[in-house]
C-alpha cells in the first residue's frame, strides 16, 4: 500500500508546472490545512530498484479519502488506488490494470514491490499541497534556486515551483526522493474547492 501510495506521489512530482489553480464559486479558506476538497492532473515520472517510467495521473482529494489514478508505463504499470483515514493509520485498496484488487497489508506489499520504497501513503494528501503531514518533519528554507525542501517519514520533497496565483500557492513541480526511489511529478491543472 505504502509503495502504491509513493508511486502516485512519484507520478505526482513529476509535473508539477502548469495553468494557474481554478476555483470554486464557493469562498476557499485561506489556510490550505482546511481545503477539504480538490483535484489535481498531471504528469509523473517514477524510478527504484526495479525500474521506472513517467505516465499521467488523476488526483481527486474529498476530505479524508483521496482517489488516484495513474496511467502509462510508469514502471508499476497503470494503478488506481483509494486512501481512506487519517494520516497515522490509512486503509489502502490498490487495482491494478489487469483487474486485480489488493486491500490492507497485500495493497501496501504490492505497492511497495512495485516502487521499491515503503510510502507514508496518509502522508501525501498533505504532501502534495505543499504542507507537512501531521508528526515530526523539518522544513528548509527556499535555496538560491527557489527550491523548499520538507523532510518527513524517511522522504525529502523539494517544492521546485508555485503557482502564482496569489492567495493560492499551491505547488506545480516537486521532487521527492526515499533511498532508491525517486518520484518527479508535474501538476498541469488544479482545482480547488470542487
Amino acid at each position: 500500500m505504502q509503495r502504491a501510495v509513493a508511486l502516485v506521489f512519484l507520478m505526482i512530482l513529476a509535473g508539477c508546472v502548469g495553468n494557474a489553480p481554478r476555483r470554486s464559486n464557493a469562498p476557499l479558506p485561506s489556510d490550505l490545512q482546511q481545503l477539504d476538497r480538490w483535484s489535481a492532473h498531471g504528469r509523473i515520472a517514477v524510478s527504484g530498484p526495479a525500474g521506472g517510467g513517467s505516465g499521467s495521473f488523476d488526483w481527486q482529494q474529498q476530505a479524508a479519502t483521496a482517489q488516484v489514478q495513474i496511467r502509462g508505463p510508469v514502471g508499476i504499470g497503470s494503478v488506481h488506488l483509494q486512501v481512506d483515514g487519517a494520516a497515522d493509520h490509512p486503509q489502502l485498496k490498490l487495482q491494478t490494470a489487469d483487474g486485480k484488487t489488493l486491500e490492507s497489508d497485500a495493497a501496501w506489499n504490492e505497492l511497495e514491490a512495485r516502487l521499491g520504497a515503503p510510502v507514508p501513503a496518509g502522508n501525501l494528501r498533505f504532501w502534495m499541497l505543499g504542507l507537512a503531514a501531521p508528526g515530526e518533519h523539518e522544513w528548509r528554507e527556499q535555496d538560491s534556486d527557489g527550491v523548499t525542501r520538507l523532510m518527513q517519514d524517511g522522504w525529502q520533497i523539494d517544492y521546485q515551483n508555485y503557482s502564482t496565483d496569489p492567495g493560492l500557492k499551491v505547488p506545480m513541480r516537486i521532487r521527492a526522493s526515499s533511498g532508491d526511489a525517486r518520484v518527479r511529478i508535474v501538476v498541469d491543472r488544479w482545482q480547488l474547492g470542487q
